[in-house]
This record gives C-alpha cells, structure tokens and sequence, in this order.
C-alpha cells in the first residue's frame, strides 16, 4: 500500500523540481518576449525619419565663395544689394548662398534672384544649380500669394523656356503645364493676358513631345474668354508686423561685429588670405558676444508686456538671426569663422526651427483676431504656404513635405466650406518630375 501511495504521490522533492522547471521556463520565454520588445522599440525609437524634403543644405555650392565679398553683409550691408551685385560680378554661389538664407526678403525680390541664378547657372553649363535654382524659382511662384499674375507667368514662361534650352524636357514640359494651369484658374485678368499667354505656350508646346499637352494648349488659345470660379488668396503677412525698437545692448553688439568682419574682410583681401587669424578669432568673439547679447535682449523684451504684432517683428528679427547663424556654420561666406557653431550645425538647425515654431503661435494668436472667418482661413493657408516654401529648399525640417500638404489641403477645403474657393490651390506632388508643392486644377478640392 505504501508503494502505491508513493507512486500515486511524488515526493515534495521532485514536486518541486518540476515546479522550479516550470517557472525557469517560462522565466526564459518572457525573457526573450521581453528582449524581442525592447529590441523593437529600439528600432522604432532609432531608425531614422523619414526625411521631410531633400534638403539643399549639405550641397550648398561654397567652394568658390570669395571670402572677403561674402564677409561684406557681416558689415551691415542689406542682403538684396549684395545678392545683385554678386550676380553683376560673375559670383553666383555668393549670390545663392545670399538668396537661400535671406530669409528677410519678399517674394519678388526671392523670384528675381531664383530666376537670374537659374539662367546664369545654365548659360555656364552648371546644370545641377541652374535646375534647383528653377526649382527653387517654382517654389516661390506656386507657394508665394503675394506675387501678381506678370510675375508668376512670366516667371514659369522663363523656366519652360530656358529648360527647353537645356534639353531638360520634363521639367520644361512640367512647367509649361504649371503656367497652363495658372492662366485658366486666375480670375479677374484680361482675354488679352491669357491670350498672350497661351500663344507663348503654343509655341513652347511643339517642342515639348507631348501630343495631348500641345493640343489642350491649342484649344485654350482659341478661346481665352472663359470666367474661371474660384477666388485668389490674400496674402496679410505683411500686415501683421508692428515696429519695435531694438535693444540698445544688441546695438552695441552690432556695431562691434560689423567692425571686426570689416577688419576680417580688409585683411583677407590684403594677404589673400593668410595671416588673417586674429581678425578671425576677433569676429568669432564679436558674433559669440552679439548671440548672447541678443539672448538677453530677446528674454527682456519678450517679458515687457508686447502686443501681437510687437511679438511678430521679435521673432522675426530672432529667425533672421538664426538664419545668419546657420549660414556661418554652413560655410557660406566662403572661409570657416566660428568652428563651435559649425560643429554643432544640428543644434542651429534646431534653433531656426524653434524660431519658425514661435513664431507661428504669434501668427495663430493673430489669427484667431481675425473677425472673419474667411480672413481666418485664408491666413491659415498663407501661414501653411509660408512654412512649405522654407521646407522645399530645406530650411524647416521638423515635418514632413506630406504631411504639410495634407494640412493644406484641409485649411483649403475649409475655405470652400466657408464659400471662397481657391482659384489656385495648391498641393505637395510626390511624383512629379522634380518633388514640390503645385498648382491643382481648381475643382481637385471640391
């Protein structure tokens, strides 16, 4: 009886040999359902982003970048003049570095120098800059409200025909569509207009290889009298600013800054370069001086009691200056200044972001202001276009080009909600010859 007792009931020892197996194992299963997790995380948490555009940064043409001309806008001198003078001397990569982080200059004046960079660049068979600089071009004509109708025609006219030039067909071809669309969709010009406008495309067209194009472009210029739906967006950026005294401690530190790059300038140009390196070292202390300078000044200010439209102009002049600080860290004025900076480029991309970011609250708050809700909408567009036409060229990048395009194609569904259709709305094209915001034909967002 004993012995089937027993062999009916194992002994406490190998009960718990068997329990101790039990739980070893599955002690061993979570484990590996544990690591497995947190590997996943890890790869969740360190692959990289996709990127939110192709951005132009790292590719910045600075190699021939006279230093001592470069360092000449360090002194005080307005960015629009130097930019046009480069181009009168032969020096466009002065000239597009100046463009690509002025970020203080309208549309016009961004579309005139996009444009002669474009052309200028393909007349010295410098193919890659002269396309992104038409490319760049093409993304202020769709993403800037503020320009006219001459400008954005003319301007994409110009861009089909110098591509023609070049044989770069597609994208030729991709803007001739473009100012195609632009002259139907706009309402409120004359016959006259369009008609010119659609006899330069028909002879743009016969050379472009595409049957159908050539033909809706014939159809069009027989009938230049149609009344396209739709309204135009207002730009009020430019409205929204109030003037706001600067700091008299940043004065200051201007000042001394614009001495030492004059002085480093000076000596670059004497010695062609060598023996400059207390010049340097003095404009990188001068420029490390002003950056803290203006920390402090921006911190007070901020804190005084400013109205909306005071904030704005605030943050405007804290992103120019973060703008200028990256271009440093670029090597955009053709010569290194200030290795900490260049060392920590991500750091100052980081800045420029939270500069844009700032500002756009500032921007919603005086949105917000707005007593009508088509005012309100438009605004929202506008601001939303703003923030595109930075990321094509790769100056905001913290989003993503798709998901800002999504964004906008919301804000401008909503103005079609509110009955003030776009006669041009916009939207990012993934698949077009070369990746950006375009024109969409005006019922895409009914």
């Amino acid at each position: 009886m004993q012995l089937e007792y027993e062999n009916a009931n194992p002994s406490p020892r190998r009960r718990h040999v068997w329990l101790q197996l039990t739980l070893l194992i599955g002690f061993i299963f979570c484990l590996i359902l544990g690591v497995g997790a947190l590997s996943a995380l890890f790869l969740l948490q360190t692959e990289p982003e996709t990127p939110p555009g192709v951005s132009q940064l790292a590719a910045l043409p600075t190699d021939q970048i006279a230093p001592h001309h470069a360092l000449v806008q360090l002194t005080g001198d307005p960015s629009k003049a130097l930019a046009y003078q480069a181009l009168q001397a032969g020096e466009l990569d002065l000239a597009y570095a100046i463009t690509y982080f002025a970020v203080d200059l309208n549309d016009s004046d961004r579309l005139a120098l996009w444009l002669q960079l474009g052309r200028r660049y393909l007349a010295m068979q410098r193919m890659a800059q002269g396309t992104q600089a038409y490319a760049n071009a093409r993304a202020v004509v769709v993403l800037g409200p503020s320009l006219s109708f001459n400008e954005r025609s003319q301007a994409l006219l110009q861009i089909a025909d110098e591509l023609l030039k070049v044989n770069a067909i597609p994208q030729a071809l991709d803007a001739a569509i473009q100012v195609k669309r632009l002259a139907e969709q706009t309402p409120d010009i004359l016959p006259a207009q369009r008609s010119q406008i659609f006899e330069t495309l028909r002879r743009l067209s016969t050379q472009l290889g595409d049957a159908t194009f050539e033909a809706d472009v014939d159809a069009a210029a027989r009938n230049p009298y149609i009344t396209p739906p739709g309204v135009l967006l207002i730009s009020r950026w430019s409205t929204l600013a109030e003037p706001l005294a600067t700091d008299p401690t940043v004065l200051e530190a201007i000042s001394l800054r614009q001495q030492a790059a004059r002085a480093f300038a000076e000596r670059i140009a004497l010695t062609g370069g060598l023996d400059t390196e207390p010049e340097r070292q003095t404009l990188a202390t001068a420029l490390v001086n002003e950056d803290q300078a203006r920390n402090a000044a921006f911190q007070r200010t901020l804190s005084s009691g400013l109205t909306l439209g005071q904030q704005f102009s605030l943050l405007q002049e804290r992103r120019n200056w973060a703008a200028l600080k990256l271009r440093i860290a670029a090597g955009a004025f053709g010569t290194p200044i200030l290795p900490e900076w260049e060392a920590n480029m991500s750091s100052l991309q980081r800045d420029l972001s939270s500069a844009n970011n700032n500002l756009l609250v500032v921007v919603e708050a005086l949105t917000v202001a707005q007593p009508d809700p088509v005012a309100q909408a438009m605004l929202r567009v506008e601001t939303q276009m703003w923030v595109a036409q930075q990321m094509e060229i790769g100056l905001v990048t913290d989003r993503t080009l798709v998901d800002l395009s999504d964004q906008l194609r919301f804000l401008q569904g909503e103005l079609t909600r509110l009955g003030a259709p776009l006669a041009l709305p916009v939207a990012y094209g993934a698949d077009a010859v070369s990746p950006g915001f375009r024109f969409l034909p005006f019922n895409t967002l009914q």
